[in-house]
């Protein structure tokens, strides 16, 4: 008697399966000329950021502790909702930080949420209005930053990436 390991068992079965499913898929007499499938799919909810300068520099006057205009955040959902969730987090955790490894703490805002002032030194998440039309309009809000500065800071470039994520509410 022939014997078989287990694998060549199971592939020996599953080629004779496979055999008999193909024999038993032939058109029959009682087919028609017509026949129809379905097809369909799922669009995930999602949203979309982009940032956009309007005209104004990114770079901040750091002799002033006043709010200075920045970047506008524009956010996009295919919801329908009027809103998201905007977070906003720093890479050197609310400093901006020079060649030196001198920092100088700031705090942001985003006009129209439920955030005044704050820190970065966390990543904060605020509701941010939203575009959310098939024709892709977004919405923005501009994000301003005041520098928490004394006056006698350090010489030098000073800068900080702000991170900006958003998902559906």
């Amino acid at each position: 008697m022939l014997k078989l390991s287990l694998q060549r068992q199971f592939a020996l079965f599953f080629s004779l399966m496979l055999l008999s499913t193909i024999a038993n898929a032939a058109i029959s007499a009682s087919e028609s000329s017509q026949s129809q499938f379905d097809v369909g799919g799922t669009v995930e909810p999602q949203c979309k950021v982009r940032v956009r300068v309007r005209g104004r520099s990114t770079t901040l006057d750091l002799t002033s502790a006043t709010r200075q205009k920045t970047d506008n955040i524009f956010i996009w959902c295919n919801t329908g909702q009027s809103a998201a969730s905007a977070t906003y987090s720093s890479i050197n955790n609310g400093f901006m930080v020079n060649e030196n490894g001198d920092k100088i703490p700031y705090l942001i805002q985003i006009p129209g949420t439920t955030s005044s002032d704050v820190s970065l030194a966390t990543p904060q998440t605020v509701s941010q209005r939203a575009g959310s039309g098939t024709d892709g309009t977004d919405r923005g809000r501009n994000v301003r930053v005041t520098p928490q500065v004394t006056g006698l800071e350090t010489a030098g470039q000073y800068s900080d990436t702000i991170q900006v994520t958003v998902s559906v509410n």
